[in-house]
């Protein structure tokens, strides 16, 4: 398995994941996330430009991607609860995905512990990351990666998230 860096040409495969992880997970599970054309190829794009998106790779087949983004992210400045840090320093893990065909096989455990190598080497103090209510698994994922739940945020359309932190 090897986690890198995506290129822009990385970003097809994903979008084919995006769409299988819509159909065979989120809809499946009557989850409303990832809706609307979310998350667009234009926003993978820009992942790639800040170098923020990573891909994890089994040879020639897509395992997951992620984006790990240090610095402050304006939904999370208001929450209904309470942050465990105060401050801008934390990374924020946005659109993880892991091939259905992999689920349940520790590949996001194994994609979260990048999170935790990059927070070390930017000497970041914690990580933050939302999910729908109704996503479990995510919720079941973040806390066995030592995640706090630490109340309630909104996205900028108004649609509430669960809120994590984990300080390292």
């Amino acid at each position: 398995m090897k986690v890198r860096p995506a290129t822009k040409a990385d970003i097809g495969d994903i979008l084919g994941c995006v769409r299988r992880i819509k159909r065979e997970y989120f809809e499946a599970n009557n989850i409303s996330q990832w809706e609307e054309g979310y998350p667009s190829r234009e926003i993978f794009a820009a992942d790639v430009e800040k170098k923020a998106l990573y891909v994890m790779h089994m040879g020639e087949v897509l395992i997951g991607f992620g984006s790990f983004i240090a610095g402050t992210d304006p939904t999370y400045a208001e929450i209904e609860g309470a942050w465990l840090t105060e401050g801008d320093n934390y990374l924020v893990v946005h659109r993880l995905g892991i091939n259905p065909d992999w689920h349940g096989m520790g590949m996001g455990t194994a994609l979260m512990g990048l999170a935790d190598k990059i927070c070390e080497v930017k000497k970041i103090a914690s990580i933050r990351v939302d999910t729908h209510e109704d996503n479990i698994s995510m919720q079941k994922l973040l806390e066995k990666c030592g995640f706090t739940r630490c109340g309630i945020i909104h996205l900028e359309n108004g649609d509430p998230r669960v809120a994590y932190e984990k300080v390292l």
